[in-house]
């Protein structure tokens, strides 16, 4: 069995896409969980100013994984298909949950 390489980094993009996102999406996940306020709303405003913080390590993280997997042959000699298929739906989603507050 190969081994898994590059786990932490995508999970490392997720987080941190999602906290990038957390100031729109964070809203809209209360809200359909049934949680409605302005008080519980107006909690994620406060992460705002960390948004373009967070949007440069999930971009830095997502690069580091692409460069280590596709550049870098000798680092993921191993990396199976399952691996690379894998990437590109967190690349694609992290970029999704990027754009969400564009879109919202």
């Amino acid at each position: 069995m190969k081994p898994v390489q590059n786990t932490g980094t995508l999970i490392g993009s997720v987080l941190a896409a999602f906290a990038a996102s957390v100031c729109c999406l964070g809203p809209l996940l209360l809200l359909a969980v049934g949680v409605g306020g302005s008080s519980s709303l107006g909690l994620f405003t406060a992460l705002e100013p960390y948004r373009p913080a967070f949007i440069a390590i999930t971009l830095g993280l997502l690069a580091y994984a692409y460069y280590r997997m596709f550049w870098r042959k000798a680092d993921c000699e191993v990396c199976s298909q399952g691996q690379k298929r894998a990437f590109g739906v967190i690349a694609v989603l992290s970029l999704l949950m990027l754009a969400i507050p564009w879109f919202v």
